[in-house]
């Protein structure tokens, strides 16, 4: 799922007046200066990051257990 697509999801299980404070604030950041260049930047990252091979050695159970060992305080 894209991350315009998880925004969409969560915003849409919202009550009408959260979502409409929730369009406001993507309204606002959307009209900052530098949000493209600070997207543009962040995607990039992001791609590096998934390259390393570090990352790519991760299973999707090895990181649900770290999130659960997070939560758990450990």
């Amino acid at each position: 799922m894209s991350t315009a697509e998880l925004i969409y999801e969560k915003a849409k299980s919202l009550p009408g007046k959260l979502q409409s404070e929730a369009l406001g604030f993507v309204d606002c950041l959307s009209r900052r200066p530098a949000a493209p260049a600070e997207a543009a930047e962040w995607e990039g990252l992001f791609r590096r990051t998934q390259t390393l091979a570090a990352v790519q050695s991760i299973t999707d159970d090895e990181i649900a257990a770290q999130i659960a060992a997070y939560r758990a305080g450990q």
